[in-house]
């Protein structure tokens, strides 16, 4: 899944459950919107970088030998 998609399917989960947290103004909501959207979009790409180099790390580690 595209972690645009995933993002925008987390914050519609959070808009459900919390209709009263979404700004009367349209303009104001979608400034809202697009505000959470590249925040969790830069913790989920931020997570995935760090669980990926310490997969990376995990597997080829300079000091131990790569193959057993």
């Amino acid at each position: 899944m595209d972690k645009d998609l995933l993002v925008a399917e987390f914050l519609k989960i959070y808009f459900s459950a919390h209709p009263d947290k979404i700004p009367k103004d349209s303009d104001k909501a979608f400034e809202l919107f697009h505000k959470l959207h590249k925040r969790y979009k830069t913790r989920y790409i931020t997570d995935f970088k760090q669980k990926s180099e310490k997969f990376v790390n995990k597997f080829f580690d300079d000091d131990e030998p790569t193959y057993r």
